[in-house]
């Protein structure tokens, strides 16, 4: 097996999550907490233009595993978290009325 075992299992596990997320947000008409909790910052750049870059969403879960593959894991892990939460935490206070609304 190759040594950036976190880099493929969170690259495969990004088409699923991605789909998901969008099946959840129902093309305007359902929630969009899922892509808020999986992919905040692909939704920070919904600040910059009103598109969502794809291309942040896609390459964000396999950052996440190459950081965790390159530093090791009890390094990297609590870092990403922090960062991932921090990210989930600006995106919700910033677009708080499209969520409830």
């Amino acid at each position: 097996m190759s040594s950036y075992k976190y880099t493929v299992w969170f690259s495969i596990l990004t088409i699923p999550l991605g789909f998901l997320a969008i099946l959840a947000g129902g093309g305007g008409h359902g929630t969009y907490f899922p892509l808020l909790a999986i992919f905040p910052f692909s939704l920070l750049g919904t600040f910059f233009n009103e598109e969502i870059p794809l291309f942040v969403g896609i390459i964000q879960l396999p950052v996440y595993g190459f950081l965790m593959d390159k530093f090791g894991t009890k390094k990297a892990l609590p870092v990403i978290i922090a960062i991932h939460v921090i990210g989930m935490c600006t995106v919700f206070t910033l677009k708080r009325d499209y969520f409830f609304s």
